[in-house]
């Protein structure tokens, strides 16, 4: 009898151990679990929040949104959480701006995630932010100030006889970037899609070892400052198969540490490097790749290949106007079409595009090691290459390349101009240019190889000058390059070349 007892007692204990450990082996958590409403009208932050909470005590596991629409303000991912959409599933970004948490400065938007590790955002759901209900649509914001001072066209510049044209509209009070992760490792943003983000849609800043995959941005093209994916002051990072479409930058990468008391800043040096995109469809009213700006921390070591870029304002914009520098960067197997716009956009039809000129008083990093490899450009203003005489470029090469330039429907109002804003050199933030195919001044080994340029049809502005023009280059190579001359310039030579060294000047008709 006493055996049987003690068999029963045995048996009681290892049930109720049983039983406890699937209550803490508990890895998804549900947030209909947790009250919350998917009518996309019931303000769901706390109970979604809840689940998150739960997840995070029970050592992590699968927050699941299933189908349905979800209002809510901002929310905190932690350490060890995937953020699961079921298909169908959507976040809807409410309007409410006293539903946001305020970091810096400024509003976070629907997600900020700070000092996580192995976190993550997957499945085939939306996050929808609502963007033009924090917009004025009644008209589009213009140039103005000095700045039409140099550019040719005068306060004609982009001009739109009617409607808003290309925009960008005037923005309302807003959150500021929808998704934020702040100083956080191993995190991973797989599947999903981003529709209208007021703002910039993504920044991850001061992150280590970043997985980015299939992502889709789909936000409004007339919404200002509403970035696609900004990968700031990272490391060790892969973006894969992609498409994103914005009113401002697409991709940025650069160095800041600050920005603005924008969210997710938090001053840290901490470089910006290993980073590769690949396989990525990209569209923006700014630049569709960005790289650098005021940026405090050094970048290099960034690798591009397969990308398509296509109805865009500026294709690749590399820029430094503060004291770090950029040193390797790769591009291969690149589709850039570009062309003028009205409205206050930054750029001006430029495929690609490599600065380095005063944005403050210190004198900016050097833009170093910079290669292009099978290149097609279909654009409506020159490949540009531009160092201040204080500043810094030097080891660019292009090879098998195709450019071809086009004349725009827009050139009335916006051809024979370059764009470099911002800068603190007033003459040299927009103003009027020669618009040659390719252009380069105050650099130093640029080489061009294998490569082809043509002109589209109608070319007829005067300021078309020749395939290449060159100022101020230490260390030219032109080899084995196909050029016809411009259309509107017949007699000019296919390269003029002012106050150059050194240099390889092998182009043919």
């Amino acid at each position: 009898m006493r055996n049987i007892q003690l068999t029963n007692m045995l048996i009681l204990v290892s049930l109720l151990m049983l039983m406890g450990c699937g209550k803490s082996a508990k890895s998804e958590f549900n947030v209909l679990d947790y009250g919350a409403k998917s009518d996309g009208q019931t303000l769901t932050t706390v109970p979604i929040q809840s689940a998150i909470d739960d997840c995070y005590k029970a050592g992590g596991g699968v927050v699941l949104l299933p189908k349905g629409d979800y209002l809510v303000g901002t929310l905190n991912l932690r350490s060890n959480i995937e953020f699961r959409f079921e298909t169908g599933a959507r976040l809807i970004a409410t309007t409410d701006l006293t539903q946001y948490q305020r970091h810096n400065t400024e509003l976070a938007g629907v997600f900020y995630t700070e000092k996580a590790d192995n976190v993550s955002i997957t499945g085939k759901g939306t996050i929808y932010g609502q963007g033009m209900e924090f917009m004025y649509t009644d008209s589009a914001k213009v140039i103005s100030g000095t700045v039409l001072d140099y550019v040719r066209q005068g306060k004609n510049l982009r001009k739109v006889n009617s409607g808003i044209g290309d925009g960008p509209l005037y923005p309302k009070d807003r959150f500021h970037q929808m998704i934020v992760f702040s100083d956080c490792t191993n995190v991973e943003l797989n599947d999903f899609t981003c529709i209208d983000s007021p703002y910039w849609c993504f920044v991850i800043v001061h992150c280590d070892r970043i997985t980015v995959r299939n992502l889709k941005i789909d936000n409004n093209l007339v919404i200002p400052n509403s970035d696609g994916l900004d990968i700031i002051s990272c490391s060790n990072v892969n973006v894969s198969d992609c498409y994103i479409s914005c009113g401002d930058d697409a991709i940025v990468l650069a160095g800041y540490d600050w920005h603005f008391g924008d969210p997710g800043f938090q001053r840290i040096t901490r470089p910006s490097k290993n980073i590769n995109i690949s396989n990525c469809i990209l569209r923006s009213r700014s630049s569709a790749i960005r790289i650098g700006g005021w940026d405090q921390n050094v970048m290099s070591n960034y690798n591009f290949s397969n990308i398509t870029i296509f109805d865009s304002n500026c294709g690749i914009n590399i820029n430094i106007r503060d004291y770090a520098g950029i040193d390797n960067i790769n591009f291969a197997n690149l589709n850039i079409e570009t062309r003028l716009h009205t409205g206050d956009w930054w750029g001006n039809g430029e495929p690609i595009k490599i600065s380095a000129i005063r944005g403050r008083e210190s004198i900016p990093g050097a833009i170093r090691n910079v290669h292009f490899t099978n290149v097609t450009c279909n654009s409506e203003n020159s490949v540009y290459i531009y160092a201040a005489p204080d500043c810094t470029i030097e080891n660019i090469d292009f090879t098998n390349f195709d450019f071809r330039l086009q004349q725009s429907h827009l050139d009335n109002v916006a051809g024979g101009n370059i764009d470099l804003r911002p800068t603190s050199i007033p003459e040299k933030e927009f103003f009027a240019s020669n618009t040659p195919i390719f252009y380069a001044e105050n650099a130093k080994n640029i080489r061009l190889s294998n490569g082809t340029m043509s002109w589209g049809d109608n070319i007829s502005q005067p300021y078309f000058t020749a395939p290449i023009e060159a100022t101020e280059i230490n260390t030219l190579s032109i080899d084995h390059v196909t050029a016809s001359p411009s259309p509107a310039n017949f007699s000019a030579p296919l390269a003029i070349i002012k106050g150059c060294t050194n240099v390889e000047n092998h182009i043919n008709k």
